[in-house]
């Protein structure tokens, strides 16, 4: 949700200076009144898409709006999922209007999968070919787009096999990830999980070092409160991991 400056820079004429600028801004910080402000920017977005036929772009950003509302405010299941489910609506208004938007692509897959995961593991099932067809284009129309190579390794870590997961593939992308945007850190983590399984624990430790110490994270606001407590979590058990060993315990 954080690469594209020319498209803030757009949005952030088209809406006006003021709330809504601040919630394209969190992509790499974190505003004041973060994530409380959501709510006033999401409204403003909605008055400006109901004056007139709303470009893709505003689109995309209401469907982003969405997502980091259900994702970083909202605590009630069935409000989240509205909002997982408006924001996936947007986002398909979006890529009907134009094709070749990426982003587009992009937040349809991540709120339809976020929808589905509330919904539960049977529901989610359904979606799944959906989430990788709508992921695969947006990596075909931009194959340096870092934030959906994350969601594309998250997802085929998570999937069993039956349904497409695949480590191998999943490690793939979050290399890509990584190699495309570094401060996307929940794809440093991903990937620090994976080379753990494969007993790279070196190649672990470097990863979840760049968690801790990234100095301009995407969504500041779950790195400190999710991914950097996580890697600094894993770090403390490969060392009492190595301790043990060291000891023969």
């Amino acid at each position: 949700m954080k690469v594209w400056v020319a498209i803030a820079l757009f949005t952030a004429t088209l809406l006006g200076a003021g709330s809504v600028y601040d919630a394209v801004a969190q992509r790499n910080e974190m505003p004041a009144g973060y994530p409380q402000s959501l709510e006033s920017d999401l409204q403003a977005l909605l008055i400006r898409v109901r004056e007139g036929v709303p470009s893709p772009a505003l689109l995309v950003r209401l469907a982003e709006a969405y997502f980091d509302l259900a994702d970083d405010w909202l605590t009630d299941a069935a409000k989240r999922l509205e909002a997982y489910e408006a924001g996936a609506q947007a986002a398909k208004r979006a890529f009907e209007m134009d094709e070749s938007s990426a982003d587009a692509h992009f937040f349809h897959a991540i709120n339809i999968g976020s929808a589905a995961r509330l919904k539960g593991v049977t529901n989610a099932a359904l979606v799944v070919q959906e989430m990788k067809t709508c992921a695969l284009r947006a990596i075909e129309l931009n194959p340096k787009h870092a934030q959906v190579l994350q969601f594309m390794g998250g997802m085929l870590i998570e999937l069993p096999w039956f349904l497409g997961g695949d480590d191998k593939k999943a490690q793939e992308y979050l290399e890509r990830a990584i190699a495309a945007d570094g401060n996307y850190t929940k794809a440093r983590l991903l990937l620090a999980q994976l080379y753990r399984k494969q007993g790279r624990i070196d190649e672990a430790r470097r990863q979840l070092e760049a968690v801790i110490h990234a100095e301009r994270p995407h969504y500041a606001y779950t790195w400190e409160r999710e991914y950097k407590p996580q890697a600094e979590r894993m770090l403390r058990e490969i060392a009492d991991s190595k301790g043990a060993e060291a000891t023969g315990r």
